[in-house]
């Protein structure tokens, strides 16, 4: 029998709890997106936490600033993520509850980490028998081409179709905060079989508006890069060199206008996503637990063996 979820009904539900959702989602999402995103572009743009390639002493402070941030977003991440299922539920969650990761900080982290090494290796163990059979079936320059081109691709939609095993372990850890982080993957795992083709589904719904703010962080970064194009092009450098140049790094000027000119849409498009994700989750605890076995085969007699 095949598993559906009624999209439809679950994102009706969805925008019902935004409407009434006290303080407003935006403002919620608002103070979410300063505390992770901001906080991380600011870094960046400030230099703070700037990490050169190959990293050097010098690298000390920023390199601590970039994994504090990085502990933050995951923290912040798991209380916007519990705010959301609350929402969902119909209660009435405020800004706190995107504090409620830091009493089990550590278990998130860890979950993330076992998460990342899990996605990774289901990702290579699926990539490598690919790429070993492309590098024997072709010719080295169309092997090469073809890797170069299509790999970096393929790897993304693997890891993305991977990390569907583990989207409900947030979820499970909200519900169930005696588990620890392993625990709460095998949890995600068990309800995500047989699932995941669902969740993909839901998430091509908001394919649009991922493309929309594309199209608006583009539209800003073209007339800055065209600027920076433009000595290149005087000086009579090749193509390869100009996109190997590092003179096309983009201002800060840039990087801070493609950020703003996303936020109407990222303002609506953040809080929908999550709460459809938690209704997802939802969907999957409210599901009926399959009958037990029955058996038709003759009677033998009560069993005597020992305790199974």
């Amino acid at each position: 029998m095949p598993m559906e979820l009624d999209r439809k009904a679950l994102k009706a539900r969805v925008r019902e709890r935004m409407r009434e959702a006290q303080p407003p989602f935006w403002l919620v999402t608002l103070a979410f997106l300063l505390m992770t995103t901001g906080l991380s572009t600011a870094g960046k743009l400030s230099g703070a936490a700037y990490i050169a390639l190959p990293p050097g002493p010098e690298d000390t402070i920023p390199m601590f600033l970039a994994l504090l941030i990085g502990l933050l977003t995951v923290v912040f991440q798991f209380g916007y993520q519990n705010w959301a299922l609350d929402l969902y539920r119909g209660r009435e969650p405020g800004y706190g509850a995107l504090l409620d990761g830091f009493s089990i900080a550590g278990r998130l982290v860890l979950m993330e980490v076992y998460i990342a090494v899990y996605t990774t290796l289901w990702a290579l163990a699926v990539m490598l028998p690919a790429c070993l059979v492309i590098i024997a079936l072709l010719p080295t320059m169309a092997a090469f081409l073809l890797l170069s081109l299509a790999l970096p691709l393929a790897a993304q939609v693997v890891t993305a179709v991977v990390s569907y095993r583990y989207a409900m372990a947030p979820y499970r850890l909200m519900d169930h905060p005696e588990l620890g982080p392993f625990s709460a993957i095998r949890g995600s795992v068990a309800m995500m079989r047989g699932w995941k083709w669902q969740l993909f589904r839901l998430d091509l719904t908001f394919l649009g508006w991922f493309v929309l703010n594309l199209v608006l962080s583009t539209g800003v970064q073209l007339p800055f890069l065209w600027a920076a194009l433009q000595p290149i092009l005087q000086t009579g450098v090749s193509s390869g060199d100009i996109l190997l140049s590092t003179q096309l790094e983009l201002s800060w000027a840039a990087v801070l206008l493609s950020v703003l000119i996303q936020i109407p849409v990222t303002l609506w498009l953040t809080p929908c996503r999550t709460i459809s994700y938690a209704g997802f989750y939802q969907a999957l605890t409210d599901r009926p637990a399959p009958p037990p076995p029955v058996w038709n085969g003759p009677y033998d007699g009560p069993y005597s063996g020992p305790d199974l």
